[in-house]
């Protein structure tokens, strides 16, 4: 199988915890943050692909059409997640970690992957509509025809939902919401009903649903986007009151005058 983009032709710091060579490294974002804005270059998505695939990683890790769609729902979800949420999940449901043989080694795919996510997020913040989901194709004997594979991407976005499916009830809830979910559901999600896995039988079926998953994808992140901007402007907002904690009547003025504010600013309609 040959995993390529769809459209292509042929502050703080946060922490995640590795193996080095047998003991336990903590590795920060601090030290990598610089480089992060850089795309991957084909020979970086090829080095990182190559990691995934290596006896390095647990059995059950994502690989890189899954971890694409992994990060794509986290991305364009309800929720912002904090790195720790969903490190871990990339590397299967066993609580295990890479083993890396240094500690260099392991900053080096933590810059990999944040990049990669980051130009998730740079995609669908400049048009929606241009997103090309990282999946797979596949031929069969006795039929030329390449077909799209997106069911392991479709997996590795479901799984991204699973970590806040609360937060998604209102999108499964809605009226278009089927419509919106249907290709990734058919494709992604575990134990399909009878009727459901007919409808994915064909290598053609799971072609067409595989075409249909860049404007399912941009609806969902419209769909969002008003929430994830009201959840910022309150989270802005949260700051700066904390920030600048409020006045009581009988303590010092802010404008340094000496006087009690209720006594000065606070009996004016401004501050002075």
């Amino acid at each position: 199988m040959t995993i390529r983009r769809l459209g292509e032709k042929a502050g703080e710091s946060r922490f995640f915890h590795v193996w080095e060579r047998g003991r336990q490294t903590i590795v920060t974002t601090q030290n990598i943050l610089s480089p992060l804005i850089a795309p991957l270059s084909e020979e970086e998505t090829d080095e990182l692909e190559a990691f995934l695939l290596s006896d390095a990683v647990p059995e059950e890790s994502m690989m890189l059409d899954s971890l694409d769609g992994y990060l794509t729902a986290i991305v364009i979800g309800p929720t912002t997640l904090r790195l720790s949420d969903w490190f871990p999940g990339i590397w299967g449901p066993g609580g295990e970690a890479p083993e890396f043989a240094t500690e260099k080694d392991a900053q080096r795919i933590m810059e990999l992957i944040m990049r990669h996510m980051n130009g998730i997020v740079w995609s669908f913040e400049h048009d929606p509509d241009t997103f090309e989901p990282f999946i797979g194709t596949m031929s069969y004997p006795g039929d030329a025809r390449e077909y799209l594979d997106a069911e392991m991407w479709a997996y590795g976005f479901m799984q991204g939902v699973a970590l806040r499916r609360d937060d998604w009830k209102p999108l499964f809830d809605a009226p278009e919401g089927a419509d919106i979910l249907r290709p990734l559901y058919l494709l992604g999600a575990d134990d399909l009903p009878a009727a459901d896995r007919r409808k994915v039988r064909t290598p053609a079926q799971r072609d067409v649903l595989a075409e249909l998953l860049p404007a399912s994808l941009a609806e969902i992140y419209r769909y969002w986007l008003p929430y994830r901007t009201a959840v910022h402007e309150r989270q802005v907002a949260s700051t700066i009151q904390r920030q600048h904690p409020k006045v009581g009547r009988n303590d010092p003025c802010p404008c340094g005058s000496g006087r009690k504010f209720k006594k000065c600013c606070g009996a004016a309609a401004t501050l002075h």
